[in-house]
């Protein structure tokens, strides 16, 4: 667990994951409304090699497609979600049939039956208003 006391620190740790998946791999984010999902989101995509000012939260369109060099980053966003319908979920499943793409689902419960076992899941907890615990657990490196 690491605890971030900053957006700057936040961002390291979105380095670090990067790091981890820039070849492929899935980002399973975990935690409240406010707990800083979008902004890690921002920060590994920024590390991946897109643009910050690009990086826009999927909130309503539910998928981001950010195309790089050799692979895609799809950023998803299924707050608004309930229960992932099966076209919205079918769509995810493809996108995981890739190995190098790199996926980051923000509110990862909301299909928590379909995801991988080969993850990266990031839980997110507020303590206050610039600090957050962050804990990343590795499934099956």
């Amino acid at each position: 667990m690491s605890v971030s006391k900053s957006e700057k620190e936040t961002l390291k740790i979105a380095q670090d994951i990067a790091k981890k998946v820039k070849n492929g791999g899935i980002i399973c984010l975990f935690g409240d409304l406010g707990t800083g999902k979008t902004m890690l989101s921002k920060g590994i995509s920024e590390a991946l090699g897109i643009n910050k000012f690009m990086v826009k939260s999927p909130t309503y369109t539910y998928i981001r497609d950010y195309p790089l060099k050799n692979n895609h980053v799809y950023h998803i966003d299924l707050y608004r979600l309930e229960i992932i319908d099966e076209l919205l979920l079918q769509e995810i499943e493809e996108l995981m049939l890739n190995k190098k793409n790199i996926l980051i689902i923000e509110w990862a419960d909301r299909m928590q039956d379909h995801l991988p076992e080969k993850r990266t899941d990031v839980c997110l907890e507020y303590i206050d208003q610039n600090s957050r615990n962050i804990t990343i657990f590795n499934q099956n490196d």
